[in-house]
């Protein structure tokens, strides 16, 4: 069996869980972790991670279980996309179920450290230890031997170590016998009622070497994702050189030259509009850097965004139907969501976890002035604020177009922006159609006013780049 001496990460931990990572500050080995929480709230899952991480890069973990049942556990833990029976075939993840005992001594003893001295293992997992505390104590004496013994074993093996340690509804208070003094980390995981909708909460009680400026955060157990760990953004890893992107229109280029994958557009209509057709000049700049749109709306569901976006490109610009859907199935998936069948927690993480899915070059975020009205605004710009830096870090382009509501959320939000558009009505032109001027800001560079006739140009020409390409890919 392997053994933990040619580990390739050079002592440092990986969890599986990048957010959990970074808030444990990456440790080194040896390392012994508490994952403590209510029943139900993913220590089990959270352990099984880390052990399938490390199979997973060829290293060896062992899980010992008090509770769980092989087969259910395994069947469960497929579904979040660890396989446990695929890691067991390898030889290099081992599951053992014992039996519950009161004579701590013998299976400490006899069997637990008979399991551990068959191989080097990298992880060892001991789910839960509740059985092993209950049996010593009323003992001191017994109390600080088992202490002594758990310590001992990532010292001795310089392996990673994860106790499960339950803890009952209602309580938040951590009896570990004197664990909680020794432990290198102690992760917390707890459910809470927000708004009416379930939370996960990770909290880290304890991490050895890391500064904790934040203790808690969101995180989600989910079907072929497993858990996935929501860490604000750290600024000075926020890039700015992402990739340059060409704008579609000489109107616009003129004004902010060019664009870069991670920014952020904000785009403004009056309040009893959307301006549709602004999705024309989206798509038309996405033809132009050959990049896909994911498109998330609060307003309209996807079917009748798409048929919406291929009757413009029908009537408007003369693309037959056939040809318009094509185009815009290469180019555009759209999601609806409700914002109010989620807690503002977690729609942010359920946004996060649709374009982690898609992996799109474009997101746009439509209708954004329904979920902002849904929380105060201090927490809106704070989880936008979190948000909006994740997704830059990653290098999206990213549109959001909502209506203008409100004064101050308009300067909030233009605060987070890397770039503006501020649609206005001017009048009505000799068809009837309402005429729109708009205001053009990018981060550093002097704002500018682009009249009707410029907005007029610059539809034109978007319009004409979308009539070739849907002439040249779309037969």
């Amino acid at each position: 069996m392997r053994g933990v001496e040619e580990d390739n990460n050079g002592g440092k931990i990986l969890t599986g869980v990048e957010g959990l990572d970074r808030l444990l500050a990456y440790p080194e080995l040896p390392y012994l972790l508490v994952v403590a929480g209510h029943p139900g709230a993913g220590k089990t899952t959270l352990a099984s991670t880390i052990c399938y991480r490390k199979v997973v890069d060829g290293g060896s973990c062992l899980y010992i279980s008090f509770h769980e049942d092989r087969e259910k556990l395994f069947r469960y833990m497929s579904k979040l996309g660890l396989d446990l029976a695929g890691a067991e075939s390898t030889g290099r993840f081992k599951y053992v179920k014992l039996p519950l005992s009161p004579n701590v001594e013998r299976i400490i003893g006899d069997v637990i450290s008979s399991l551990i001295a068959e191989g080097r293992y990298d992880v060892i997992v001991i789910d839960s230890i509740n059985a092993l505390l209950s049996g010593v104590r009323s003992d001191a004496e017994r109390r600080a031997w088992l202490t002594n013994y758990f310590y001992s074993i990532p010292v001795t093996m310089k392996n990673l170590l994860i106790l499960l340690a339950e803890v009952p509804f209602g309580s938040e208070r951590l009896e570990l016998g004197g664990l909680d003094f020794v432990a290198d980390g102690i992760v917390f995981l707890k459910h809470r009622i927000v708004d009416g909708f379930l939370l996960r909460i990770l909290e880290v009680r304890k991490a050895r070497g890391a500064s904790i400026t934040i203790a808690e955060v969101p995180f989600t157990i989910t079907e072929g994702r497993g858990i996935e760990v929501w860490t604000p953004t750290i600024l000075e890893y926020v890039s700015e050189d992402r990739g340059e992107v060409r704008i579609a229109c000489k109107e616009l280029k003129d004004t902010w030259s060019h664009l870069h994958r991670g920014h952020i557009i904000n785009i403004v209509y009056p309040a009893d509009s959307d301006y549709i057709e602004i999705i024309l000049y989206i798509l038309g700049s996405a033809i132009v850097n050959d990049m896909k749109i994911l498109m998330v709306s609060y307003k309209y569901s996807p079917q009748f965004l798409m048929e919406l976006l291929i009757y413009r490109l029908h009537r408007r610009l003369g693309v037959s139907i056939e040809k318009a859907k094509r185009l815009v199935s290469e180019r555009l998936k759209a999601v609806g969501i409700n914002p109010f069948a989620y807690s503002v927690s977690q729609l942010v993480v359920r946004e996060i976890q649709l374009v982690e899915s898609e992996k799109p070059d474009v997101i746009v975020f439509h209708g954004v002035e329904i979920p902002r009205a849904i929380v105060p605004i201090g927490k809106h710009v704070e989880e936008l604020y979190n948000q909006m830096n994740y997704l830059k870090q990653r290098g999206y382009l990213i549109i959001r177009l909502g209506a203008y509501t409100d004064p101050l959320i308009y300067r909030l939000e233009s605060g987070l922006a890397d770039a503006i558009v501020r649609f206005k009505r001017v009048g009505v032109g000799e068809n009837g159609a309402m005429e729109y001027e708009a205001y053009i800001w990018r981060r550093g560079t002097a704002p500018r006013i682009l009249s009707s006739d410029a907005l007029n140009r610059c539809a034109a020409e978007i319009e004409e780049i979308i009539k070739k390409y849907a002439e040249s890919c779309c037969v």
